[in-house]
């Protein structure tokens, strides 16, 4: 991402999460009812103008992916409280809502929202157009992850290194060289037993068949576009073992077969998930 400019990638999400309220069927994999407030005004006239490219096979798998990853980083940090966290680091937090949604399992935690300065200038931009209050209990810290430690911006807005952290780290490594995804692994790791990273990552070609390949190409070029390249990406075998011996001590693969299992099973939309990236918990 260039200096001067925020995410245009951390918009279109927002968007997809709204097009998800909008748009699909019951019941809905990830309820975000600010993300339409944080898109703008003009919400129904884009999607209706839109229509027809929302519903093409890669936005609809593009949505699903967004939807759902939101969903699982939900389903951790719930079962992450039951067992003790008290902090919430949200790593390239976007125009991300969680720390907003009444009921939302962050709002008993110290909530850090983490993410390029320019990205962020926007996000409090949207959330002050909209009317949408901070909430006491959440820090936003700007940092460019390419040129600034997360260990020095963190600590700078008072988070405590020695509670146990629930990370979460969507749409975000792929667009990193490696050094600085290992840079954020050695971090957390470091932390004390029971914290947890949860973050999303693409599949190197190596992992992806001919079909899937092709279809990732697309997907490089669309970002390159954008000047969001790709950067960064893992089998997951490989992935696993580079956390292990980082010091986690608990790694679980969310794969594209049990992620279709178990959010998106016997659903009459036809909402479909792209194979290409998937997600990854590791507990310290």
């Amino acid at each position: 991402m260039e200096e001067g400019t925020h995410s245009h990638m951390a918009e279109g999400t927002a968007y997809l999460r709204a097009v998800h309220m909008a748009i699909d069927g019951e019941p809905k994999i990830f309820n975000d009812p600010l993300a339409a407030l944080l898109v703008g005004p003009d919400l129904d006239a884009k999607i209706s103008a839109d229509r027809e490219r929302l519903t093409s096979k890669e936005l609809v798998k593009a949505r699903a992916l967004i939807v759902m990853r939101s969903r699982y980083v939900d389903d951790k940090l719930v079962a992450a409280i039951e067992h003790g966290v008290t902090q919430y680091v949200i790593l390239g937090a976007g125009l991300d809502t969680s720390a907003y949604l009444p009921g939302h399992p962050s709002g008993q935690l110290r909530t850090f929202e983490v993410d390029h300065p320019d990205t962020q200038k926007l996000k409090l931009e949207r959330l002050a157009e909209a009317a949408i209050a901070v909430r006491d209990n959440v820090v936003h810290v700007a940092i460019d992850f390419e040129r600034q430690s997360v260990a020095d911006g963190l600590s700078a807005a008072g988070f405590d290194s020695g509670q146990a952290t629930f990370f979460s780290w969507l749409g975000v490594s792929y667009y990193l060289q490696p050094k600085s995804v290992q840079d954020v692994f050695s971090y957390v790791a470091m932390l004390v037993p029971g914290s947890q990273l949860v973050f999303d990552f693409m599949l190197a070609d190596s992992a992806l068949g001919d079909k899937e390949r092709k279809a990732l190409a697309k997907i490089s070029a669309f970002l390159e576009k954008y000047r969001e390249p790709l950067l960064c990406r893992f089998e997951p075998q490989e992935l696993q073992d580079t956390l292990r011996s980082t010091g986690f001590s608990q790694t679980n693969h969310l794969s594209w077969e049990r992620a279709m299992e178990r959010y998106f099973k016997d659903r009459a939309d036809g909402m479909y998930l792209d194979y290409t990236t998937q997600l990854m918990s590791a507990i310290v």
